[in-house]
């Protein structure tokens, strides 16, 4: 998008940003927990499982298909 049609195309995006983004090792000998604050808001896991596979199909018409936990 130009801000003056005469003059160079201004470029709104930063193309020299990085690809990636430094992440701290989790603690040794422990795994970290995507859904954990999702199951916070939630009744249980399951339910946070659901709610998850509904916003993954979302705005499609292919049906969810979260995991049991059994």
């Amino acid at each position: 998008m130009a801000s003056d049609p005469k003059g160079p195309i201004a470029e709104h995006r930063h193309i020299d940003a990085p690809a990636t983004r430094p992440a701290q090792p989790p603690p040794e000998g422990r795994k970290v927990d995507h859904l954990a604050e999702r199951e916070a808001g939630a009744e249980d896991r399951q339910e946070a499982l659901l709610d998850e596979a509904i916003e993954e199909t979302f705005p499609g018409s292919d049906p969810i298909s979260p995991k049991h936990i059994t």
